[in-house]
């Protein structure tokens, strides 16, 4: 550790004070010592330290209520806090813990101990920061590839079309069609992404069969290039009550999989049906075996024996379904391949066949 920290010593006591710094004063710390908690927290918003030192027995306000008040503030609750005191019975350690700890050192103090455990914290404090500032990066790279993407493809689009006016259908404008929608649906999946926490659901009811045609005709250009079939099959008729984005990622992200591992010149069926009241919306192809059926929905998973894709399509799939009490099953044998999605029976609006 190249820098110098600060830390920031509360403790009652000044000979603790003393003895903690006198413990530090080899180490390349910035210390800051006092018995006044208030006039801790005070300096602590006017200039952070990278750690504190709290003893739990301090008049006025207790070093529980202390930890508390930096916890409640949006710009210290990230500092770490060891707890140092007399008291070494399980419930004093558990609260500490509860309140926000990171550490507990019980009195009296070991100077090696003391050092080592700083210095962990430090370390840990440091690594946090490292992925926070990683994260922020990320997020800004990810906006950037969306804000950049996003012309481009309506350009290309929109040409395409004009083309296609002029010329006539060609094969070779159907490829540049499905290449454009594919770099689109990646797109999108990278707008919920960063869009996801900011982003208030507007439920309203969906007419799944007018919406799953929808899909199909979208997809239509990316399944000709495998020459394979979507069939719709409808079973029996319902409508759902849902976010029709939060919908579209889920199917178009289930259909965009079928597809990828679908094998040439087979098909796709998506069915609607209800089974003992229970209503399901199923999407099946035939091709690759899928081994493991959980892990596909973690995030960046990608199956080892074929490197597609960027892994984030039924990670946002399991997310969506998670916050609408959608049920998913994935079963894969014979060489077919079903998701299922099982509706909360509230979110279903029933109608006629």
């Amino acid at each position: 550790m190249d820098k110098k920290y600060t830390i920031l010593i509360i403790d009652d006591k000044v000979e603790n004070l003393q003895y903690l710094n006198n413990i530090l004063k080899d180490e390349n710390y910035l210390i800051k010592a006092t018995t006044d908690a208030q006039f801790a927290i005070k300096s602590a918003k006017l200039s952070a330290p990278d750690l504190i030192l709290l003893d739990i027995k301090i008049p006025h306000l207790n070093g529980f209520e202390v930890c508390r008040i930096f916890k409640d503030d949006e710009k210290l609750k990230d500092i770490p806090i060891i707890f140092i005191s007399a008291l070494d019975d399980v419930q004093s350690k558990v609260k500490a813990f509860e309140e926000g700890g990171v550490d507990y050192i019980t009195k009296p103090f070991e100077k090696e101990e003391v050092k080592a455990r700083i210095k962990t914290q430090l370390n840990l404090f440091e690594s946090k920061q490292t992925n926070i500032n990683l994260l922020k990066q990320q997020d800004f790279f990810l906006k950037k590839i969306i804000h950049e993407m996003n012309t481009p493809l309506s350009i290309i689009s929109l040409n395409i079309d004009n083309l296609e006016t002029q010329i006539g259908p060609k094969e070779q404008f159907e490829a540049i069609k499905a290449s454009s929608k594919s770099l689109s649906f990646i797109y999108n999946d990278l707008y919920y992404l960063i869009k996801k926490e900011k982003k208030i659901e507007e439920k309203k009811e969906i007419e799944l069969i007018k919406f799953l045609s929808s899909r199909v005709m979208f997809f239509d250009e990316m399944a000709n290039i495998k020459n394979i079939d979507i069939n719709l099959d409808i079973h029996a008729e319902f409508n759902i009550f849902i976010d029709e984005n939060s919908l579209q990622r889920v199917i178009d992200n289930t259909i965009s999989n079928a597809i990828k591992y679908a094998e040439i010149n087979s098909q796709i069926d998506i069915i609607l049906d209800i089974n003992k009241d229970e209503h399901f919306i199923i999407i099946k192809n035939g091709g690759s075996y899928i081994q493991d059926t959980d892990s596909i929905f973690k995030a960046y998973y990608q199956d080892k024996s074929k490197n597609i894709g960027l892994g984030l399509g039924l990670n946002i799939v399991k997310d969506i379904c998670d916050n609408n009490n959608i049920e998913i099953s994935v079963k894969s044998e014979n060489n077919t391949t079903s998701f299922s999605y099982k509706i909360d029976i509230k979110d279903v609006i029933k109608g006629n066949l």
